[in-house]
């Protein structure tokens, strides 16, 4: 049965509210729904149900893709009475694509002159007319909240209400991994005008803080926030029945690495390593790998160049039964990204009692703290340094894991209802206003 859209009282539309209680709009359509078990998805849900807990959160709105209600219905059925899902439905076919010129336009005319085009005469006049027959389907749950959290910067889409938008990580700036460069110009200005009308922008880590949000977008330190995720409440189990692994994969001999083939998370370094590592070994280390996107010919020619055909294994897209299994059996999961936020897999492996390998760099560092010692880095340059890495867990296996397992006990500490209460003061702060 379709739910109604909240609507807000009379007050809060004509004045700025003095809120014991916050309606939050938290918006999860990007092309597809943000699913509560996938990427971006894995932190709304787990923030979802520490908002639940907190005194002042009395409805939260989930926005999907119209058609994809059902993906957030786990989430709804949480607290049926406080938390609606809607889907964001589309304009008008007609529509569609003068729109999306005319928001394209508006951000190349911000960019060069700073004034928008729904100011302009007779253009503006065309930019407002199109703005409100696109909104107009959806205005009353877009102003049926007190404000929005958008946990992903790349939304083509106006609010009346205050935003904060989440930004990750730049990683694209800093790694084009060979996006057209007017596709990734014309993300820039995306991120551009949401940033700028955004009343918070806020990320998970000091690193993005500073090196993103005030060093490459140039924001104020008023104007950013940073609030440390925790770890997920539970990772997914499988229903499935425990999985064999792949023929020709060694049980408790290979090195796992579960990510897509991107420039950045440097997948070459494991091959380029593993001639040095297998070197006077009579027991072969083999490296896996997990993702959703085919393999990169600079890789597979990598693999054929160094002959590491029987020891390198690119599975793509694998099930949740399949992956438990590969960090189960691996030797150790290992992540040499050259740019992250934080890595979801290191969390993961520890989950499933898999020893972890770390690239050596601040953000990486930030999230592994409470392992202390236990931590194994190396230089995701230097090939030498990742064989020493694996060396170094090689020689006392069974004492870096427990060690590791007690840093990730530590890391549990810090609880998404502690995350909730730091946003919620976020939320107070911009609704509450001191005068």
């Amino acid at each position: 049965m379709e739910s109604r859209p909240m609507a807000l009282s009379q007050s809060h539309r004509t004045m700025t509210p003095q809120l014991d209680k916050i309606k939050l709009g938290i918006w999860c359509d990007y092309g597809v729904t943000l699913e509560p078990t996938e990427g971006i998805g894995v932190f709304v849900a787990n923030l979802v149900e520490g908002l639940l807990g907190q005194p002042s959160m009395e409805k939260i709105l989930l926005v999907s893709k119209e058609g994809q209600e059902q993906l957030l219905e786990p989430l709804r059925l949480l607290a049926p009475d406080r938390i609606e899902v809607i889907g964001n439905s589309k304009p008008p076919f007609y529509l569609r694509k003068p729109w999306k010129t005319l928001r394209q336009a508006d951000r190349r005319r911000i960019e060069r002159t700073g004034t928008s085009i729904r100011d302009q005469g007779p253009l503006g006049w065309t930019y407002r007319w199109f703005e409100r027959r696109v909104n107009h389907s959806k205005a009353s749950w877009l102003e049926g909240v007190d404000l929005w959290l958008l946990p992903y910067v790349g939304l083509d889409q106006e609010f009346n209400k205050p935003t904060i938008v989440i930004v990750h990580d730049l990683v694209t700036y800093h790694f084009s991994d060979g996006t057209p460069p007017e596709k990734l110009d014309s993300f820039k200005r995306l991120v551009n005008q949401v940033t700028a009308r955004a009343k918070i922008v806020a990320c998970m880590s000091d690193f993005i803080l500073h090196k993103d949000l005030h060093g490459t977008l140039g924001l104020a330190s008023d104007r950013t926030r940073m609030v440390r995720p925790a770890v997920p409440r539970d990772f997914r189990r499988s229903s499935e029945p425990p999985s064999m692994l792949p023929e020709g994969i060694p049980a408790g001999r290979y090195l796992l690495y579960p990510a897509a083939f991107r420039n950045y998370k440097n997948h070459q370094l494991l091959l380029r390593a593993l001639p040095s590592i297998n070197r006077d070994q009579p027991d072969p280390w083999h490296v896996v790998f997990t993702g959703i996107k085919q393999t990169p010919p600079d890789l597979l020619d990598l693999i054929k160049d160094l002959q590491l055909e029987p020891w390198v294994h690119v599975l793509g897209k694998v099930s949740r039964g399949e992956l438990e299994s590969l960090y189960r059996h691996a030797f150790a999961t290992a992540v040499p990204s050259l740019y992250e936020q934080g890595s979801f897999p290191l969390m993961e492996a520890l989950s499933f009692g898999c020893p972890i390998l770390s690239s050596d760099i601040p953000s990486l560092r930030e999230q592994l703290a409470a392992m202390g010692p236990d931590a194994i880095y190396f230089d995701p340059h230097s090939e030498s340094d990742f064989a020493r890495a694996v060396f170094e867990l090689n020689q006392d296996r069974s004492g870096k894991l427990a060690g590791q397992l007690a840093g990730f006990q530590r890391m549990k500490q810090r609880t998404w209802t502690d995350v909730a209460g730091e946003w919620c003061k976020i939320f107070h702060a911009i609704l509450e206003p001191t005068v």
